[in-house]
């Protein structure tokens, strides 16, 4: 069997290698740069091929020699935990400015890209998340309800004991939960899913059970009650016990009604920098308060430098950005839209929690509201999902020569490389900032936070 130098990280789990022979890239799991490996091909294209390793010949010296959690092989969560922490940041900024060469975006204005573009890591990267979402399963023999992730590439669950990335209070809580949920009866197929979120210093914890509304039965429901009260009495942590109902057969997690089972509120409240918010069970909220907090710092700043006269947070959720800048910047307005309903609910009542009144909150989808746009902006935020902005929306900001700065904010380089291209192709925007945040330690993920502006004497 052949053995095979690695390489680099590919923008994804994999890391690559190239065939001495055909000169094919080869994509394996689990592999880190300066590896030697003996593969076996399993998936073999035109191409590239995707490999197994049999046998981990020489280590690289970039190798985590002992990662925290030892289901990281196999787990879909954390691709990359095998590579030492500051490795990860210096791949995750080569994919990041790889993506950007590749779609030929104008990096004239950064000089020594290694010098002076960087990915902003954490101290501590472990302990992060402060929120999960566990399918659901149980052993047929014994009724033991399992929760965890899923295999990579596999519908096989992983039980899960100990999670060394999501908040520790998680792992004491699914834990207690699971053996409620054996002893009164509640698994697969009526319950999917379980979610925990907590507050950032975990003082507040809210629990929601995701279940299949149609298999939902008196007794069940009567069952369902006693795990929350016997829970509730347990953690003085736990505010909020909520029953989400989702029938639907697709790949979203909650469904549209979710039902106050235990406690005073259907929400928890957390701090994100000077804002107190309220959180419920379907909120969009980051995962990461640390890291969202310098990503919030960043945009504050742009917003000092930019002096805009009128500011729009486009796809806002409930409104972390657009919170943030009314309370850091009461002289200015500011404007938000998001097309998620219980989102912008959300956002009146964190308004009217830190009494702003400098900030207008609107439910829309993005192409709606730009299609119906009267009001002029010259600074427009931009935050949109994976998928990125649509041609259609890019195309009404470049429309309006009132917009001169755009802020863009992105969890996905791939999608964002591609929209930066387009308003440089089709409009006279030019990049002027760009920073990067490791927001999920030990996977392959970024959040990327760029500036663009109109062209001048001054910028071209």
């Amino acid at each position: 069997m052949s053995k095979y130098e690695i390489e680099s990280m590919s923008h994804g789990a994999y890391a690559i290698s190239t065939d001495p022979d055909s000169g094919k890239k080869i994509f394996a799991e689990n592999a880190c740069p300066g590896d030697i490996l003996e593969l076996e091909i399993y998936d073999e294209r035109k191409d590239f091929s995707f490999a197994h390793i049999t046998e981990l010949v020489s280590k690289s010296d970039l190798r985590e020699e002992d990662p925290k959690c030892k289901l990281h092989k196999i787990c879909g969560s954390c691709q990359w935990q095998h590579i030492k922490y500051e490795e990860q940041l210096n791949f995750k900024k080569q994919n990041l400015l790889d993506l950007l060469k590749q779609n030929q975006v104008d990096l004239s204005n950064f000089g020594d890209l290694d010098e002076n573009i960087s990915v902003t890591g954490l101290d501590d990267p472990w302990h992060y998340r402060n929120k999960v979402i566990y399918p659901v399963s149980s052993v047929k023999s014994t009724g033991r309800v399992m929760a965890g992730y899923y295999k990579r590439k596999s519908n096989d669950l992983i039980n899960i004991k100990y999670c060394p990335i999501q908040y520790e209070i998680f792992d004491q809580v699914i834990d207690r939960l699971k053996e409620l949920c054996t002893e009164y009866g509640i698994h697969d197929p009526l319950l999917r899913h379980m979610l925990l979120r907590a507050s950032h210093d975990q003082s507040e914890l809210l629990i929601s059970f995701i279940v299949r509304g149609k298999l939902l039965s008196e007794a069940d429901l009567e069952a369902i009650e006693k795990i929350f009260e016997q829970i509730y009495g347990e953690y003085e942590q736990l505010k909020v016990c909520t029953l989400n109902i989702n029938d639907d057969s697709t790949n979203v997690i909650l469904g549209k009604e979710t039902r106050l089972v235990k406690g005073e509120r259907d929400f928890i409240y957390d701090q994100i920098k000077d804002v107190k918010v309220k959180i419920s069970t379907s909120s969009f909220f980051q995962i990461n308060n640390k890291q969202f907090t310098n990503i919030l710092d960043s945009i504050i700043g742009y917003v000092k430098e930019i002096k805009p006269l009128q500011v729009l947070d486009a796809y806002a959720g409930l409104g972390s950005i657009s919170l943030n800048l009314a309370k850091s910047l009461p002289e200015m307005k500011f404007e938000a839209f998001e097309i998620n309903s219980s989102a912008v609910a959300d956002a009146h009542e964190n308004i009217l929690e830190n009494e702003l009144n400098n900030l207008n909150y609107i439910e829309a989808s993005a192409e709606d509201y730009f299609r119906s746009l009267e009001a002029e902006f010259d600074l427009i935020i931009l935050n949109p999902p994976r998928k990125g902005c649509t041609n259609k929306v890019l195309n009404e900001i470049v429309a309006r020569d009132e917009v001169k700065d755009i802020v863009y904010l992105s969890c996905n380089p791939a999608t964002l490389a591609r929209d930066i291209k387009y308003l440089e192709k089709k409009s006279d925007f030019v990049l002027q900032s760009i920073k990067a945040f490791d927001m999920f330690p030990h996977s392959f993920h970024l959040e990327s936070l760029v500036w663009l502006s109109r062209a001048t004497d001054s910028n071209l």
